[in-house]
């Protein structure tokens, strides 16, 4: 079930029980009062305006995590840098703004899990992260994944090989993400010749690629010049006797996957982007999804769900926000 699926029947029983729902409304702060608690939300609309929410029951933070935030993000990890794009965008890029509000009211940051399943993601000839065919806001791309990494090489902005293509989560002792990230401006290509491409039905035209992300040439000169990869005929005819040999000596990819050479033209690159997905660090929470401060004790009136809170991954951002929501949702209801 997709997350329309599970939200829009949330949101039918919602309204219908005189639920208000306001959209492309950004949080700047929340109000404490002189207790320490918190008790509204200062809130700015799409014209510009500042609209003021006073609480009766408790702010609950749920603005997302701060992956679309290239400053913040780097607290997570130094590599998420404005190189890579943010899944989600446009319609979803959250820059932390419920996180330091809550820090602001006296909360405390969970760190992040630093793991590569919840925050990365890599598109092929995409800039753009879940859009269909025909979107005006981007375009699908190209699947490249499993066995299919055997007939294709990755390159840095030189035209380098940067790692073994094998699509493993460890490739003995470091990641494909650790080995891309650390190329110059994680500007990345995938390499391929016209038989791969018709044997997957690869179309590395619009409206499956996006334009200045995938070009096609007839001889592998003309694909380095239209790419500026100066070392890529080098590159691939080195990696093409690898694949003679059953031997890489670069970077030990498998004889299995030493199956086919890049030899057949027209010649295809469409670039790989890194992308920052999920973000597990976030304000520090109890049972009750009430945020905690300092002394580890719950800042009265202050909640947080989603990726807004932190310490939470169930390897799906729906129950992340569900479930912590209706905790908050139950508490709220009861307090006084």
């Amino acid at each position: 079930m997709t997350g329309r699926g599970i939200m829009m029947p949330f949101y039918e029983y919602f309204t219908g029980k005189g639920g208000q729902i306001l959209l492309e409304q950004k949080l700047i702060d929340v109000y404490v009062d002189g207790n320490g608690a918190v008790v509204g939300a200062k809130v700015q609309g799409p014209d510009g305006k500042i609209q003021n929410y006073k609480a009766n029951k408790g702010v609950v933070l749920a603005g997302g995590s701060w992956k679309a935030n290239p400053e913040l993000r780097r607290l997570t990890d130094p590599r998420f840098t404005e190189n890579m794009i943010s899944t989600g965008y446009p319609f979803v890029a959250p820059d932390g703004s419920a996180i330091l509000a809550g820090v602001r009211a006296g909360g405390i940051l969970v760190g992040d899990r630093c793991e590569d399943t919840p925050h990365l993601r890599r598109k092929f000839g995409t800039a753009h992260y879940g859009f269909p065919k025909g979107s005006k806001y981007g375009a699908p791309g190209l699947g490249i994944s499993g066995p299919r990494w055997a007939e294709v090489i990755f390159t840095n902005k030189s035209g380098d090989r940067f790692v073994k293509e094998l699509d493993k989560a460890n490739l003995g002792g470091y990641t494909f993400y650790d080995a891309a990230l650390a190329q110059p401006d994680q500007f990345l290509w995938t390499v391929f010749d016209d038989a791969t491409a018709k044997k997957y039905k690869w179309d590395t035209k619009y409206p499956t690629c996006e334009e200045g992300h995938a070009f096609t040439a007839g001889t592998l000169a003309e694909l380095a010049k239209l790419t500026n990869q100066p070392n890529l005929e080098k590159t691939v005819a080195r990696y093409n006797g690898f694949v003679d040999t059953k031997k890489d000596e670069d970077f030990d990819k498998p004889a299995e996957s030493l199956t086919k050479k890049i030899e057949q033209g027209p010649f295809h690159a469409v670039r790989l982007v890194l992308c920052v997905h999920n973000l597990t660090g976030g304000l520090a929470i109890n049972n009750n999804s009430q945020v905690l401060g300092q002394d580890m004790k719950p800042i009265k009136g202050l909640y947080a769900a989603g990726e807004t809170a932190g310490g939470l991954y169930v390897g799906n951002g729906m129950p992340r926000a569900i479930m912590p929501g209706r905790w908050a949702g139950e508490h709220a209801a009861t307090s006084k």
